[in-house]
């Protein structure tokens, strides 16, 4: 008697090493991006990690002109560009990895053995 359901597993178990490895591979590319945003006047540029953490921020000295108010909507427009792009390229890597998953099929009842009725 065969158990199709065991040559699934067995076919899952050979190609889990593959994939832990493109994992690895991936999510080392992950923690090295970063993303840029850049508030609509394009005086001030904000860097997030991928992550969503803040890295930098580059203010064009033209922005100091602006006052204190429109500055801080400037950077906060920035940022959260910024960290926007930052959280779409992770879902772009993790959708990439998760759509190279093996992925376990659904047996039918007749995989068993057993007539379906």
């Amino acid at each position: 008697m065969t158990f199709p359901a065991l040559d699934r597993i067995e076919a899952l178990a050979r190609n889990l090493d593959g994939w832990q490895r493109q994992l690895g591979a991936r999510m080392a590319e992950l923690e090295q991006s970063n993303a840029e945003g850049v508030s609509d006047s394009g005086l001030v540029t904000v860097t997030a990690a991928a992550d969503g953490k803040i890295l930098s921020t580059e203010i064009n000295a033209r922005a100091m002109r602006f006052d204190s108010y429109t500055l801080a909507e400037e950077f906060t427009a920035a940022a959260n560009r910024a960290q926007e792009a930052a959280a779409a390229r992770v879902r772009e890597i993790v959708g990439d990895v998760m759509g190279n998953a093996p992925a376990a099929e659904r047996p039918a009842a007749d995989d068993y053995g057993y007539d379906r009725y």
